[in-house]
This record gives structure tokens, sequence and C-alpha cells, in this order.
């Protein structure tokens, strides 16, 4: 494989990440506008029922907090077919630039003739990856109804708490803002993140297992390097899988940022006697991190790059991270944590140490 192969597949991601953003941007807005119809409705109902919500029987209370979710339900559920909508679309025009990408970086690679990808083609595989792909078991429409109950249970708690602290209207549109809507935005920005990653990595495997599989020699399997990529991950960066061996689906589990590369023979297995180009690594991202307050009194954090780097040829995550434990140890502690940490520095633990059945293990399992 070669580097501009390599750096012409990260750069794509960025692109893929960057239409993640704006799908969010898109969603969240989407949510956001239903804020005043959902409020109405809650109001309307609360009004209607007349008495203070805690003087009313324990059965009447029941009641309206049934026919508020039932009011909720019906509105986030618009919503949230808008997302579906929404995440199918942005799906197919990043499985359409993947394949595109993909096909002609292989036949770069390769050097043999443009692949050509008919429109029936790109669309099967945008209603393969609707339907069939998943994260953590559940399909997009199982992540879809998942969130709209979250974002349901939520709005109602923070009504509930109105009703009993005897809030006004505006208090209690200020608590179903904050509490309800706001704290559901995480979920859809980490639904586009997630999914369209998925549809990119869908296109980019399905182009090559059916276009270019004669040149197939391993799929190797390849995390982000920087402090956000989970252990668990990381512990399995730069494990190659045979042509035809079962291997994970990517992303592994929510916001994983994964994927696998081809792995394409060598000129010694093709039987000439040169040498592969030598390796110049890959690059290494540091980030610091600062909590941001809204005026809504949510807060999130923004990340910003404090140093880039590159590995050392052959060097795979696990190996990087040793590295960092004599030069940015601070780096290690903040990524593996206190306990972790100190048995990794000890040579106590490794990485894949850590994870068992693609999962990082509790302290306790330790």
């Amino acid at each position: 494989m070669t580097d501009k192969y390599l750096d012409d597949l990260l750069k794509f991601q960025h692109a893929v990440d960057q239409r993640a953003t704006g799908l969010a941007e898109d969603m969240v807005r989407e949510l956001r506008a239903a804020r005043a119809d959902i409020v109405g409705k809650l109001a309307a109902l609360a009004d209607d029922a007349g008495d203070n919500f805690a003087d009313m029987p324990l059965s009447r209370k029941k009641a309206l907090l049934e026919t508020q979710a039932a009011a909720i339900d019906k509105v986030l559920a618009q919503v949230y077919a808008t997302a579906g909508d929404q995440l199918h679309e942005a799906g197919q025009d990043v499985i359409q630039a993947s394949a595109t990408q993909t096909a002609t970086a292989m036949s770069e690679l390769t050097g043999g003739a443009a692949v050509g990808l008919g429109t029936a083609f790109t669309l099967d595989m945008t209603k393969a990856w609707f339907e069939s792909s998943t994260v953590e078991g559940l399909t997009i429409n199982n992540f879809l109804s998942k969130l709209q109950a979250s974002a349901r249970d939520r709005i109602i708690s923070a009504g509930r708490r109105a009703l009993i602290e005897g809030k006004g209207v505006q208090a209690a549109a200020r608590m179903i803002r904050m509490e309800g809507i706001e704290g559901s935005v995480p979920g859809l920005e980490g639904l586009a993140r997630t999914f369209l990653l998925s549809a990119s990595n869908h296109a980019r495997e399905t182009i090559i297992e059916k276009k270019f599989s004669d040149v197939v020699a391993g799929w190797k399997r390849m995390v982000v390097l920087d402090g956000r990529t989970c252990v668990a991950c990381g512990s399995m960066d730069g494990k190659i899988y045979k042509p035809g061996e079962p291997r994970p689906s990517l992303p592994a589990h929510w916001r994983c940022r994964c994927l696998y590369t081809v792995v394409t023979p060598t000129w010694r297995d093709l039987g000439i006697d040169i040498d592969e180009m030598a390796d110049t690594g890959r690059t290494t991202v540091k980030h610091t991190g600062k909590t941001v307050h809204h005026k809504d009194g949510s807060t999130s954090t923004k990340f910003k790059v404090a140093e880039v780097d590159r590995t050392k040829p052959g060097e795979n995550y696990a190996a990087w991270m040793k590295r960092q434990m004599d030069e940015d140890p601070a780096f290690v502690r903040r990524v593996l944590g206190k306990t972790r940490f100190e048995l990794f520095k000890a040579g106590k633990l490794s990485l894949s140490g850590m994870v068992t059945d693609g999962r990082i293990k509790n302290l306790s399992e330790l």
C-alpha cells in the first residue's frame, strides 16, 4: 500500500466527518424547531387537567403523564422520521463519493483501467446499507427509535418536575429546552458521525470485494492515532484479516472511527524480487479540550489540535502509546486513567490486556 493511497483515504474520511457535521446540524435544527409545539401541547394538557399537579389523585397524575407522553411521541415521531430521511440522503451522497474515490484509488494502486460504477449499483449499496448495517447490534431504524424514546423520556421528566415544582409556562419551557431538547442533541450528533462513517466503510469494502477481489491479500484494521480513540479499538490497530476470514463490522461502536484498509500483494508475492516502498509512518494528533458553557445552560467540549506528529515506520497504536510513556506520560495518563496508566507504566498490563470481547474491562476485572 502506498502513502498516497493512505493519505487520500484519510483525507476522504475527513470530508465524511465534515458532511456528518452538516447532517447533525440539520437534524438538531429540526429537533429544536419542535420545542415550541411540544411546550404548547404540554401546557394545554396541564391546563385542561385543571387541578394543581401535586393535589391530583395518583390515577389522574398517571393519566396526565401518559397523555403528555403520547402527545410528545407524536411530535417526535415526525422529527426522527425526518432525521431518518436526512440520514438516508446524506448516506447516499457518501456512498456515491466513497465508491468513486475507492474505485479511482484502487485503479491507481493496481495500475488497472478505471472501473465504471452505474447508478443502480450505488443505489443498491445505499439500500443495503440503510436497511441492514448495524452498530452494537442495532440498525439505523433501531437507533432512531431508541433516540426518540430517550428524547421523550427526557422531556417528560423535565415537564413532570416543572409540574411538581409549580413552575410557570416560561420556566417549564426553559427546563424542557435545557434538559429535554438539548440533552437529546448529542444523540443526533453521534448518529450522524457513526452512520456516515458506516456508509463510507460499506461502500469502500463493497467496491473492493466486488471489483478488485483478485488483488486483495487481506484487510488491515486502522484506528485514528489520537487521544480520543478508545483502548478497545486501539488494541486492534494493525490486525490483519485474510480474504474470506470473518472480521468485525466497522464502526464497532457508537462514534467509532475505525476502518479497514486493503492489503495488496507484495512484489515478492508476485514473484518479483523488489523491496516495497519504505513506510514513512502515520499522522498522530493530540488535542486539548475546553468546556464551553452555552447560554441555555448546556455545556459541550471543544477540542483544539495541540500537536501533530508522525509515528515511526511500522508503529501501531499500542507501540505509539508505549513510546508516549517516555515522551509524554501525561498524555497516556489522560487516555488510560490513573489505574490503567500505573499498570501500563509498570509493565503489568498491556493494551490488549485491558480489553475482553471487544470491550474495555472494568477496573474490577484487571
